[in-house]
């Protein structure tokens, strides 16, 4: 992404994540990036799906829960954010959020399901948005930043974690 204006709006953290996106428009990039992912899912074979690529890491299957619920929960704060609320949110622990999902014993097939209907959802909150709203700044896990960055934030994230899975479990 070449947009100046939204590394101002996050911490330097973020930015890493920004730079593997390839449209300055965010409704833009959130549609492409859910194409992209969904062929990304729709290739993984069967023999993949609950593939780690070391001990102890994190299987496919596991990746792309990880990055449906990092959606959810950015898309929680974009909300607050966008609706003018200042309260500080708090942060999570998503090592621990995919330990307690390792019960749920979720097919792959509902996994790709999940993750359109959570991306569409995610594109719905953003598209109204108006200037005011995506500009916005508050507090989630003691960081500040604005309510745009954190719809990019979910764009680069999901190309950071499909390209991890096309390099080291494909």
């Amino acid at each position: 992404m070449q947009d100046p204006i939204i590394y101002n709006e996050a911490p330097k953290y973020f930015h890493y994540y920004y730079g593997l996106i390839p449209s300055n428009d965010l409704i833009t990039a959130l549609e492409e990036n859910l194409n992209a992912t969904l062929e990304l899912l729709t290739a993984v074979p069967s023999d993949k799906e609950n593939f780690a690529y070391a001990p102890g890491k994190w299987t496919t299957k596991e990746v792309f829960k990880h990055i449906i619920e990092c959606e959810r929960i950015f898309a929680y704060r974009a909300l607050r954010f966008s609706r003018f609320d200042s309260t500080p949110l708090p942060g999570f622990n998503e090592n621990d959020y995919i330990e307690n999902s390792k019960g749920m014993n979720q097919r792959f097939d509902e996994l790709i399901s999940e993750f359109e209907l959570v991306r569409r959802t995610t594109i719905a909150l953003f598209k109204y948005m108006s200037p005011e709203m995506l500009q916005f700044q508050s507090s989630a896990n003691n960081t500040n930043y604005s309510t745009r960055a954190i719809g990019f934030m979910i764009v680069g994230h999901c190309i950071h974690h499909c390209s991890f899975v096309k390099k080291n479990y494909l």
